[in-house]
Order: C-alpha cells, then sequence, then structure tokens
C-alpha cells in the first residue's frame, strides 16, 4: 500500500509519470477510435461545451469526443483528488471489491492503481454517458485493478439491479449532477448502516457542490450511517504540488489544438474539492481472508465513531 506518510517526492514524481502516461494513452486510443468514426475533430468547440460547469450547468456528455477534452482538463485533478482521500481514510485496509457510482473517464480505477495495493481490486463502474465508457476503457495502465463498466445511472434503477453486498467500497467522484435531487433510489439502494457495516461510502465533489454533500451525509445519517467531512487542505501536502508537468498528457492536449487555455494540470491551486466519507472505519477481510471464509464465523467488532464528525477546511491556498 502506498505509504503517504512516508511518501518521497522521488515516489511521488513516479506515480505523476505513471499518472501522466495512463491518461495520455487512453487520450490516444479514444482519439484513434474518434477518427474510425469519422468524427469531426473540434476539440475548442468540446471546451466550450465544458465551459457550462463554470454557469453549474450539465454539459452532453455523450457529445463523441468531449470526453477526451475533459480527461485532459480534469481527469489528472481527479485522479489526485480521490487518490489523497483514499490515501486519509484507508489506512492499512485494502478494499477488494468497489462500486464507481458516475465513474466517467476512469479516473476512480486509476487512482486506485495508484494505491499499489497488495489485494487486488475488482472495479465495476456505473456511467450513463457511452462516450465515457468509451474513453475509461481505453485505459491500459492498470496492472492491480480489473475494471468494466456498465451503462446506467443512479435514476435508472441500475443501483436497484446489483447486488451492493459484494462492494467494499462505493466512490462517487464528481458524479452528482448540479441540482441533484432523486435522493429517494439512491437512499433505497443503499439501505441503512445496520446492513451496511462493511461498507464504505467515499464522495468526491467540487466546493461548488458542497450542498450536495450536507444534504447527501445528513440522509446517510438518518439512515444510521457515521460520517466524516475533509477537504482539499486536509489531504497529505506532497501531492498537492503541482510542479511535475504533465509532458505526454501535455503532448496530446497540444496535438489536438490546445484547446481552452491552459494546458493540462495535476492540481488547482486551490482545487476546493471536498470530500464525505460514510462509515470510515468498515468491517473489512483481512488479506487472504474472503468474504466466504468469513461469513461462517462472527463479524469482527465495528470500529466506525457513532454519529458524525466534520473536520473543518482551513483557509488558505492549498499550497
Amino acid at each position: 500500500m502506498l505509504p503517504s506518510d512516508r511518501l518521497s517526492v522521488f515516489e511521488w514524481r513516479r506515480l505523476v509519470e505513471k499518472l501522466d502516461r495512463a491518461v495520455a494513452e487512453a487520450a490516444r486510443l479514444y482519439f484513434q477510435r474518434l477518427t474510425s468514426r469519422h468524427i469531426r475533430i473540434d476539440p475548442n468547440r468540446w471546451s466550450d461545451e465544458l465551459d457550462e460547469l463554470r454557469l453549474q450547468r450539465e454539459p452532453d456528455y455523450d457529445k463523441p469526443g468531449l470526453p477526451l477534452v475533459y480527461a485532459l482538463k480534469y481527469m489528472p485533478r481527479r485522479v489526485i483528488s480521490t487518490l489523497g482521500s483514499l490515501l486519509l481514510v484507508l489506512g492499512d485496509r485494502h478494499p477488494a471489491s468497489v462500486l464507481d457510482i458516475g465513474s466517467g473517464t476512469g479516473s476512480t480505477a486509476l487512482a486506485l492503481d495508484l494505491l499499489n495495493s497488495p489485494r487486488h481490486i475488482s472495479l465495476l463502474g456505473i456511467e450513463p454517458s457511452r462516450e465515457m465508457i468509451a474513453f475509461a476503457e481505453s485505459s491500459r495502465y492498470r496492472a492491480r485493478v480489473s475494471a468494466r463498466y456498465e451503462e446506467g445511472s443512479v435514476s435508472d434503477g441500475t443501483l436497484r439491479g446489483l447486488t451492493l453486498e459484494t462492494f467494499d467500497l462505493l466512490v462517487f467522484s464528481a458524479s452528482f449532477p448540479y441540482r441533484f435531487d432523486e435522493w429517494a433510489p439512491l437512499l433505497d439502494a443503499l439501505g441503512g448502516y445496520e446492513d451496511n457495516i462493511d461498507k464504505m461510502i467515499l464522495v468526491v465533489e467540487p466546493e461548488a457542490k458542497v450542498g450536495i454533500l450536507d444534504s447527501f451525509a445528513r440522509r446517510l445519517r438518518a439512515r444510521g450511517w457515521p460520517t466524516e467531512r475533509l477537504c482539499c487542505h486536509d489531504l497529505p501536502e506532497l501531492i498537492k504540488r503541482d510542479d511535475i508537468p504533465l509532458k505526454n498528457t501535455q503532448e496530446v492536449w497540444k496535438r489536438i489544438g490546445s484547446p481552452g487555455f491552459t494546458p493540462p494540470r495535476t492540481w488547482w491551486n486551490p482545487p476546493d474539492d471536498r470530500f464525505l466519507i460514510a462509515n470510515p472505519n468498515p468491517s473489512w477481510p483481512s488479506l487472504g481472508e474472503s468474504r466466504m471464509t468469513r461469513a461462517g464465523r462472527p463479524q469482527s467488532p465495528v470500529m466506525a465513531r457513532s454519529g458524525a464528525s466534520s473536520i473543518q477546511c482551513r483557509v488558505g491556498d492549498g499550497s
């Protein structure tokens, strides 16, 4: 497992280089698929579509080509933010199965791979956009994560059709649309805490959607889930450095016409990401122990703190 408290600058540079290669390779493969489909390459128009996010409106993620510019602009940040939060909450625990809800371009799978977990991880991504899935499936840099993606969403009943008991970790990474209000199907699928003591939920959203995290946290606590809140300033200092260039990703960005105003970056200063963790201390199987093995004996004691705790976000620029 990646030691966040002992991670050296050299080790972090190696991880960023791997992230850079992974995003660039996926972008190249997706770009090749666009050309084979005779899709008109118009990166500046795709970038203009993404500007809808600045107005707190959702772009058309199913527009062919849009995931390419989205990944170059946002995917490194999403990977680093998800990786940093996992380093804080996992400790020496290792999920074996992950459900990635709103999986987008596949940033969660890459973040989990960078963790270098001693346990191989199986990930199922649920994503409403077929174009986003096409980009996520272009990723070849996953040695410790086996990922597959299916089309679906919270509102169409996809979660109710899954056996959520088989997943250790549920991740929502920038997956909630603005003004999300379809809580009933989501909460019905998740259930109460008493039936999910061996499940952790991690939610990562930008500060602009902090109201959604507040609402989600209240609803989870009403069903008995213990919760914690973090923000970008709580992440390890080393991973917030933005001085390692993404050479391969920037090469792809230049090749398609340098859309937008700035080249791809690992981190924004400040990124203003917010995190919600439900059940921060799940009863997970130890290494070498399967769920079937554990089912035959009493569950280990639940170490989760009761109620809700909140870590206040420090005022600062994230540097």
